[in-house]
């Protein structure tokens, strides 16, 4: 009886060319990505500041601008807007849960609303949305400045 000895080859992917493709879909991807572009429905002029907080958890912020609107066919008083469309001083209650369903279940409690403000807007207008975010326990505010 003759035995032979099975030879089993071994196929092999050659990797010589992932480095390659690794660099072509990396610049791929960055070709292709978009900046999200802020523009914001009001103009703003922001005030100086004297003294500064930095936030570490950038993620909690939620931001509200203040200011005259670009498009004079919207008035010519000042608006809010959030999130590049205008809203009432009655709907910030709704910005404000559609806002806090977006964070974590443990964080909810701990938004911060960024408001950004005209450097010439009326205070009491100011103290309306500090009022109306008050009533739906958005107590954490922010004012966004230049640095002196």
């Amino acid at each position: 009886m003759n035995f032979r000895k099975k030879t089993i080859a071994k196929s092999e992917i050659s990797t010589a060319s992932m480095p390659d493709i690794v660099f072509l879909l990396l610049f791929f991807f960055m070709v292709s990505a978009t900046m999200k572009k802020q523009d914001d429905q009001v103009k703003l002029k922001t005030p100086e500041a004297h003294a500064l907080t930095e936030v570490q958890k950038q993620f909690l912020i939620k931001e509200l601008h203040v200011g005259k609107p670009k498009n004079s066919s919207l008035g010519i008083g000042y608006k809010i807007s959030a999130e590049n469309k205008m809203i009432q001083l009655s709907e910030i209650g709704h910005w404000v849960e559609t806002q806090r369903a977006t964070l974590d279940e443990t964080y909810k409690d701990q938004m911060i609303v960024l408001l950004r403000a005209d450097e010439n807007v009326d205070m009491g207008f100011i103290t309306d949305i500090q009022q109306e975010l008050r009533k739906y326990k958005a107590r954490k505010i922010l004012y966004r400045t230049l640095e002196k």
